[in-house]
């Protein structure tokens, strides 16, 4: 009974966790894109991009490196506010006490 007990629990606060966060990531985007991303990416405007771009070959590595904050200063953000409360509420339901 017990066991039944902590899965209905677990199950709500998921399903509501996971409501409420999908109305706070709106929020986000455009925070990010606003204040975050349209500040930082100024840097990759440069023709130093396009100079390393041809003495490099032809590997742009402006573009990758505007992929990766974009990954590091919106995805990783984003994910752990969605799941990093999730897994402390499960930790303390699930762990014997």
């Amino acid at each position: 009974m017990k066991k039944i007990s902590r899965f209905l629990q677990s199950f709500f606060f998921i399903s509501i966790w996971l409501i409420i966060s999908s109305y706070f990531i709106n929020f986000w985007n455009s925070i990010h894109w606003q204040y975050i991303y349209m500040n930082l990416n100024s840097i990759f405007d440069k023709d130093l991009w396009l100079n390393l771009k041809t003495n490099l070959y032809g590997i742009d590595i402006g573009y990758y490196l505007e992929e990766s904050l974009k990954f590091i200063s919106y995805e990783i953000p984003k994910e752990s506010f969605k799941y990093l409360p999730i897994y402390c509420f499960l930790k303390s339901i699930w762990i014997n006490k």
